[in-house]
């Protein structure tokens, strides 16, 4: 693994801390009741959903860069 491959890792890993942080800024908004309900579906329904499948992604990205170097 060349030092550029292990800089690119650790920049998804911490893209990946950063939308793990906002999930849970999210889910605790929600959890909190205060939202509109279309405001609480559209946290649900999409902005979610983009930031597990960016983690997703990054994830295998991360993997492959592993792999092959």
């Amino acid at each position: 693994m060349t030092p550029g491959t292990k800089g690119q890792i650790t920049k998804a890993q911490n893209e990946i801390d950063d939308c793990m942080e906002a999930i849970t800024v999210l889910d605790n908004a929600i959890a909190c009741g205060f939202l509109f309900d279309r405001h609480n579906l559209a946290i649900q329904n999409e902005w979610l959903k983009d930031y597990r499948e960016r983690i997703e992604y990054l994830r295998e990205y991360i993997d492959n860069a592993r792999t092959n170097g």
